[in-house]
């Protein structure tokens, strides 16, 4: 990489999904490498330091696939902020998708406090923790609700950094509870339930704790499912993202890209019908 390489720009897909790399600009915004979309990319000119090269493990940094690849995990874990304005170019700033950045460090000394193959256990022991953490919301609201929780309807905001909590529904769509009124708890769990243990010193029949949790698996990169059409209920939702809570609940799509998603938390679902 050249030293006076300042940021690494990247877009997002049209739906949302993924980063992919779109250039590398000096401070004041002029482009020293660019990537074309759909092209196969061409190594980086410089090689790579091999005491740099050996902390990427398996991943080459001299391949910007490589790069994209690392970037689309740190997207999906943590997000990616927008470019810095001083490194945009004129109108980039007023786009509807504006230019994303990751700023890059002129080091000569590899004092990295992360290599590659730790970020991917960390990342996934993040997963694991996340899948966990969704089991333990789906068994609390089946047991506040006596077994009839199915799906926890979520809206995430325009801005794209916030994810509500709107409703709880049982298997057919009917409401069990709305959130909104400040003041309404949702049932209360025995004192001797052992989930009052996981849930430490914050109360679970308090919406504010549940929204905590969600907020949390959103923020560190986890996605939902989406409630599915033909529920028979009139107050059924409809194409809205939910977590799903018990064996009563369905996704709205059983593709194969849901299944094997690596930041899918889907704790419980119906079986899978055969095709």
């Amino acid at each position: 990489m050249r030293p006076d390489a300042a940021h690494l720009v990247l877009h997002r897909s049209a739906d949302d999904e993924e980063v992919y790399l779109m250039a590398v600009r000096d401070a004041e915004g002029t482009d020293l490498i660019t990537f074309s979309p759909y092209a196969d990319y061409e190594p980086f000119p410089k090689p790579v330091p091999q005491e740099l090269a050996e902390l990427w493990g398996d991943l080459d940094p001299q391949l910007p696939g490589s790069v994209e690849s690392l970037a689309q995990r740190i997207d999906a874990a943590l997000g990616i902020d927008y470019l810095a304005t001083p490194a945009m170019h004129p109108g980039e700033e007023n786009l509807n998708r504006t230019p994303l950045g990751i700023p890059l460090l002129d080091a000569e000394v590899p004092s990295w406090p992360i290599t590659w193959p730790r970020f991917v256990d960390t990342t996934q022991r993040l997963r694991n923790q996340g899948r966990a953490l969704a089991r333990l919301i789906a068994d609390t609201l089946s047991a506040q609700y006596c077994g009839s929780a199915a799906y926890l309807v979520l809206n995430e905001n325009d801005t794209r950094d916030f994810m509500g909590i709107i409703s709880i529904h049982d298997g057919d769509g009917k409401i069990l509870f709305e959130f909104g009124d400040d003041d309404a708890l949702l049932p209360a769990l025995p004192d001797d339930s052992p989930l009052m243990d996981a849930w430490g010193q914050v109360d679970p029949a308090d919406p504010r704790t549940l929204s905590r949790a969600i907020q949390g698996l959103y923020q560190t990169g986890h996605t939902f499912d989406w409630t599915p059409d033909g529920l028979p209920n009139e107050d059924a939702p409809s194409e809205e993202q939910c977590l799903l809570l018990s064996a009563a609940a369905r996704p709205d799509w059983w593709g194969l890209i849901d299944e094997e998603s690596p930041t899918l938390v889907r704790p419980y679902s119906a079986p899978r019908p055969r095709s």
